[in-house]
């Protein structure tokens, strides 16, 4: 009886302690290769130093590991063919594991920029993996690559991964592809001049295959620094309908485009995008995708061809701050999709090359509470559409608002400083209409132009 209550009184002591954490016990390594024999409960220290290996480190059903690489270097040797088997680390179905203190370099100087499966840090069918402090370099391919056990089998992604203090610089392709995974927050890293394959971008969410829905999913980037890419600063594909992506308080600068989005339920936020080729911040729903529902906003925009290109459904653009762009603030293009929404509010745009907002072909509009100012063309532009637009502020633009074969709600706006101050023009698709009240136009050389009788017009204001 006495045995028996003491096994009792085990059971009971483990289990009031919850769970146990795990007690690393050191292990010395002294070529990379041997990370290989590393067991469970090791914490593998490589010795410091440079070290050239000429295949992938194969890590293959790793459980609860710590892999310190004490500030080493691993080379990959020029001799090492770009194809599968020459990564430097190749991590497959691992769980609980831990990187820290590592620079990689795939030495594409004397290899060569291909697409093929030679990331350089390969992650597949892996759980609770932390990168911290890890450096990539010279990526043949992607630097860092996240993707399926098995393509097309959601029970094999990569789950509750974390990239921290990590920098990658000089991949062929993309720094980080995130493939397939569910749970990835990547902060405080630093990835530079992805450029040679595309889509030559800092971070690519993109899934090979479109189903299963959703392909990825809860990713958040966040305190993050992108610059020099040939492509996009961060960009996430509509292949298998990506959803739940947060891109929060990152620097982008000199991209091709700092932001691109196709996913679903996608927030872009706290973000400051500069010198921008094509566009500050593109969000794209393509026909017959689910509703995307994304949000931008709080962002600021300076130096782009366009600050932000909105086509999607049900979308909501709030508090960015964007300038100088050489055409336009916010494109809200509805030529490339089937349903189109939007709501634009307490947006600030100034020194713009043509019109600060300009929606064309867009189903459904709300323009509320912005501040336009300094538009060589017109403040605001509605094309073919129907919208809401009140309680704007349009100061020194050439023709303070235009509305185009659409129906208006044009009401409560103030328009100071411009040639012409509303400008109304007829349309084929849609009869031209609405209402216009409660405006107040001041320093307007001329008030109206063309068709603006065909709105009910009231309680407008005009001062000279």
């Amino acid at each position: 009886m006495s045995k028996f209550l003491f096994v009792i009184g085990i059971v009971i002591t483990l289990f009031s302690c919850g769970t146990v954490k795990m007690e690393y016990q050191n292990k010395y390594i002294y070529h990379p290769y041997e990370l290989e024999s590393c067991t469970r409960g090791q914490r593998c220290i490589l010795v410091k130093g440079v070290y050239e290996i000429e295949r992938s480190i194969q890590l293959l059903d790793k459980r609860d590991i710590q892999y310190e690489g004490s500030g080493s270097t691993i080379l990959m040797s020029e001799k090492a063919p770009v194809k599968n088997g020459y990564s430097i680390f190749n991590v497959r179905d691992g769980q609980d594991l831990k990187f820290t203190g590592f620079t990689l370099d795939g030495n594409k100087q004397k290899r060569k920029c291909a697409e093929q499966y030679a990331h350089t840090f390969i992650m597949v069918g892996s759980k609770n993996v932390g990168l911290t402090n890890v450096n990539i370099k010279n990526s043949p391919v992607d630097g860092f690559y996240l993707g399926a056990g098995s393509e097309g089998d959601s029970s094999t992604y990569c789950r509750n991964i974390l990239i921290e203090n990590c920098r990658i610089d000089s991949s062929c392709r993309n720094g980080i592809s995130i493939i397939n995974a569910y749970g990835v927050k990547i902060r405080s890293v630093e990835i530079s001049h992805s450029k040679g394959l595309g889509p030559a971008a800092g971070i690519d969410v993109e899934s090979d295959a479109t189903k299963p829905i959703p392909s990825n999913r809860e990713i958040v980037i966040e305190n993050s620094k992108f610059f020099d890419h040939e492509g996009c600063g961060i960009m996430t594909s509509q292949k298998g309908t990506p959803e739940r992506i947060e891109i929060l308080n990152n620097v982008v600068s000199r991209c091709q485009i700092g932001v691109f989005v196709a996913s679903t339920k996608t927030k872009i936020s706290g973000n400051s995008i500069v010198d921008s080729r094509l566009f500050g911040i593109q969000s794209v729903r393509y026909d017959n995708a689910p509703i995307d529902k994304n949000v931008v906003e709080n962002n600021s925009i300076e130096s782009a061809e366009i600050g932000i290109h909105y086509s999607g459904e049900d979308g909501y653009i709030k508090n960015n701050k964007i300038g100088r762009c050489s055409k336009t603030g916010i494109w809200l293009n509805g030529n490339t999709v089937n349903i189109t929404s939007v709501t634009l509010t307490s947006n600030q745009i100034n020194w713009v090359g043509e019109a600060g907002i300009y929606a064309n072909n867009f189903a459904t509009t709300r323009v509320h509470g912005n501040q336009i100012f300094d538009c060589k063309k017109e403040g605001i532009s509605i094309v073919n559409g129907a919208s809401v637009v009140d309680s704007n502020i349009i100061t020194r633009c050439s023709t303070g608002a235009i509305i185009t074969g659409s129906k208006c709600d044009f009401t409560n706006n103030q328009v100071s400083d411009c040639t012409t101050g509303l400008s109304a023009i007829g349309g084929n698709r849609i009869k031209l209409g609405g209402r216009i009240e409660r405006n107040k136009f001041s320093v307007v050389r001329n008030t109206w132009y063309g068709d603006v009788h065909q709105f009910d017009m009231k309680e407008n204001t005009i001062e000279k």
